[in-house]
């Protein structure tokens, strides 16, 4: 299909970087990009921009750069020898830090850097998702193996 081979690819190239950025600042892109949607559809204006992403079986802007941290994230837990050893502890579980048994055991621990707004929305991106959906952390981890 045209649309994955000269814009979806150029999207999810980098995405993780640049779409931690607001909203604002993609709003042109986010624009452009539903605009070659509905026209490779030859789709009315009318339509939600949501079913336009699921006819093309793919994720609004923010919904892939959230997609992309999932599978970043997944990766950093599961594979680690995939990646760089600047990543090897980037995320651990909360029962890897105190021996408490407390709600959040499994959940990931997120050390804090200097950017607090990428980890925050690593996180947000993570549990918000899982909450939406309810599914487990592991559950959604075997998924993304899959993918």
């Amino acid at each position: 299909m045209i649309y994955f081979a000269f814009v979806h690819s150029h999207l999810a190239y980098g995405i993780e970087i640049y779409g931690n950025t607001y909203t604002n600042h993609l709003n042109k892109l986010m624009i452009l990009n539903n605009t070659l949607l509905r026209t490779l559809r030859n789709a009315p204006s009318d339509i939600p921009v949501v079913k336009l992403n699921a006819n093309f079986n793919t994720f609004t802007l923010p919904g892939l750069h959230t997609y992309q941290i999932l599978k970043f994230v997944r990766k950093c837990i599961y594979n680690q020898n995939k990646l760089p050893s600047i990543f090897s502890n980037y995320f651990i579980q909360n029962s890897m830090i105190h021996i408490h048994n407390t709600r959040n055991r499994e959940h990931l621990y997120l050390h804090r850097v200097l950017w607090d707004r990428d980890l925050l929305n690593i996180k947000e991106a993570v549990y918000g998702t899982l909450s939406q959906m309810n599914l487990s952390l592991s559950y959604l981890f075997i998924h993304l193996q899959n993918i």
